[in-house]
């Protein structure tokens, strides 16, 4: 049975009638029962004695009636609360974990609708997809806060790792402590908080690692939040999903609901996926001069006094656009100029539009008239989905988001992430098919083994074959531009051994040179012909001798968990359950070839990936071997073109992972270098600090 816009359990919410009187067999008495239920409901006064039928009569309470204050409250029905009003009178946000700590404020508006949502009998799973620091996490707090105290039953809360797992547990305890409303139902027992669960008096709050099986097992809830899921790893051994597997455990449960929220990374990440399955809800916000209703866009973001699209170029500095605060937002209606000040207003007075799903149309289209009119959707849907980005957050203002724009909309990497972050969207790629010709015309006037005078490190990436191994050697500047020293092929380990320890690369227009800062080889797998060991076999014994210092790499069986790149997989590791890695032994990087090719695709499409002059076809043709298209799952993928040889191409994935900040800082954790030269134009007593950075190309 429900009230009005609420979702509650059949026994314990049924209504009560107005009188306020007990029920008996199903109807609830009058006041003509009364007296007939004298001794079983409502005792005599103080010092009577045993009635007509000998029974005795315990004394009134306190309070003038049988029931204690905690018994009352313990039947007494809940109130008829939206989560939003709830969170309101209840909430209370912690210092230190709250730019706002004290009392809970909608002042997000946009998030009264997610947050009622919960109540709604009709939806079952809400997703959540939006820019980072928005109040998407601290709503679904407001939906546990409100089940608590409401509609207590089971929930459980899966996060991507321990560390967070942790964070949120204790997040989560300092939310209940914090709030009356929800302290009241602390048992007082220290045993029953852990990192794993946190009993109350009235339900569980199990906390669970999307890596672990066992920790999404046995379990019965009605409630399951999936935060982050764009950081889960794409399946657990032969469990599959660890979105599936959590979200059996409400199988048995009518009225669960399950909550997906995180902000996007790739339009094949899970969260964009969930949103795509949704109604996928626009929030339209009226103009505070002409009230036409419109989704904020970024593309309508201009200099005040400019016209749209044409941003000064002589004014693009972030600092300048944060202090002065010169973004404005244009009208799509009357081309008013809106500034920070209106939007809190228009905040407020807008509403959620779920997406109207034409037939052979790619466009999306919302049925919302100027004046805000919409219609309310036929059938309603149990799975809602709600997006939203950065400028529409009371936290920020248009200048920030304009400002982090320019930052980021020349490294193809960052701008990726403000689309993600700041945007609240996924990244979309683009097939596209490279000529040789098209790498051929990266070539520069300097010739190979020369390196650039800007370099602060080289690189090297090697593809081992059964027949030989193709090398790449870069250089690197501080922003991840790099530059082709060398590059080709050896047959023996001998020749590369040459190659990475022994040879030097002097600097351009200097007498000082280079070594190889790091390497990476990758581990092969094939069985040689006439030979008792297999490729991987070869290459661990050279990295535990004569290749000791050099990283081996294969490529990750599965997408890495949290949009990274690479993994540091520990092979020698001392005997025992949970050995330790062995000093000095032999570590792997597993690499998402996937998304190390599209970091270096980028670079190419950005201008920040040159070649020295020497380069032939034999290079182009290798780096050309590859393009992205969707494969039989409709996903965009990287794939082999006619079976082309792509050796080299394999091997600068490899020589960029080095670099990556990623793989232990990359190339941001060095220094620039000072290199002076004395009058007579010999290096300085070789500079102290070039001295250290060989040495450390040594270590790795």
């Amino acid at each position: 049975m429900t009230f009005p816009g609420r979702q509650l359990s059949l026994f314990r919410h049924a209504p009560v009638a107005d009188d306020g009187g007990p029920r008996r067999g199903g109807r609830v008495s009058s006041a003509g029962d009364a007296a007939s239920d004298v001794g079983r409901y409502a005792p005599p006064a103080a010092g009577a004695a045993a009635d007509a039928s000998g029974l005795a009569l315990a004394p009134l309470g306190a309070g003038g009636g049988l029931w204690s204050e905690r018994e009352m409250a313990a039947w007494a029905p809940p109130e008829n609360l939206t989560v939003s009003r709830h969170a309101e009178l209840h909430r209370m946000l912690a210092h230190g974990q709250s730019a706002a700590p004290g009392p809970w404020r909608n002042t997000p508006y946009y998030t009264v609708e997610i947050m009622d949502a919960f109540t709604d009998p009709l939806v079952e799973k809400i997703t959540i997809m939006a820019s980072v620091q928005s109040s998407k996490t601290e709503s679904v707090y407001n939906m546990l806060h409100y089940a608590i105290c409401q509609d207590p039953a089971g929930a459980l809360i899966v996060m991507p790792t321990l560390i967070t797992l942790r964070r949120v547990n204790k997040r989560i305890l300092t939310m209940i402590k914090d709030s009356p409303a929800t302290a009241s139902h602390l048992t007082g027992n220290l045993d029953d908080i852990t990192r794993q669960q946190i009993q109350l008096d009235n339900m569980s709050l199990y906390f669970a690692t999307a890596g672990s099986s066992s920790d999404l097992r046995n379990i019965e809830v009605r409630y399951v939040h999936l935060d982050e899921t764009d950081e889960y790893e794409a399946g657990i051994g032969d469990q599959g999903s660890p979105i599936e597997m959590a979200e059996a455990r409400t199988t048995t449960f009518w009225n669960r609901k399950i909550i997906h929220s995180c902000t996007p990374t790739t339009e094949d990440g899970y969260i964009a996926i969930e949103y795509n399955r949704s109604d996928r809800r626009k929030y339209f916000v009226p103009c505070p001069y002409c009230r036409g209703y419109q989704q904020l866009s970024f593309w309508r973001v201009k200099h005040a006094g400019c016209e749209l699209g044409k941003w000064p170029k002589d004014k693009r500095d972030p600092d300048y656009i944060r202090q002065q605060r010169v973004a404005r937002y244009e009208c799509e209606y009357c081309g008013a100029e809106i500034d920070d000040r209106d939007k809190r207003w228009m905040l407020r007075f807008g509403t959620w539009v779920p997406e109207l799903r034409v037939e052979g149309s790619d466009t999306a289209v919302y049925p919302i008239e100027r004046d805000g009119s919409c219609p309310i959707p036929r059938p309603r849907p149990s799975h809602v989905g709600y997006n939203w980005s950065a400028l529409y957050s009371p936290w920020r203002n248009f200048s920030e988001v304009a400002a982090k724009f320019f930052e980021t909309k020349d490294d193809p990497e960052k701008y990726q992430t403000f689309v993600n972050l700041w945007l609240g969207e996924p990244w979309k790629d683009v097939a596209r098919k490279r000529e040789t010709a098209e790498i051929l015309a990266l070539k520069t006037d300097r010739p190979q083994l020369i390196v650039p005078a800007s370099t602060i490190a080289l690189t090297a990436g090697i593809d081992n074959q059964a027949d030989g191994k193709w090398i790449v050697i870069r250089a690197w500047e501080r922003d991840l531009t790099s530059h082709l020293v060398r590059n080709g092929f050896v047959e023996t380990w001998e020749e590369l051994e040459q190659w990475i320890f022994h040879d030097v690369y002097p600097l351009e227009d200097s007498d000082i040179v280079l070594p190889i800062w790091r390497a990476a080889i990758d581990i092969g797998g094939t069985r040689l012909e006439d030979e008792d060991e297999t490729m991987t076999e070869q290459v661990y014994t050279w990295l535990r001798g004569p290749g000791r210092g050099v990283f081996g790499v294969r490529g990750s069986p599965k997408q890495i968990g949290g949009g990274k790149k690479m993994r540091l997989s520990v092979i020698d590791k001392m005997p025992g359950k949970g050995g330790k890695p062995i000093p000095g032994g032999l570590k792997l990087w597993l690499i998402d070839t996937a998304m190390m090719k599209n970091a270096v695709s980028a670079r190419i499409e950005a201008g920040k990936f040159h070649l020295h002059a020497d380069v032939d076809q034999t290079y182009a043709r290798h780096i050309t071997a590859e393009a992205k298209e969707r494969n039989r799952q409709g996903k965009m993928a990287w794939a082999v073109q006619n079976r082309r040889p792509n050796h080299q191409w394999d091997a600068e994935i490899y020589a960029a992972a080095m670099a990556d900040p990623e793989c232990l800082g990359g190339v941001f954790v060095l220094p620039d270098p000072v290199r002076t030269q004395s009058a007579g134009g010999a290096p300085a007593a070789q500079n102290r600090q070039q001295k250290q950075q060989q040495q450390r190309g040594r270590r790795w």
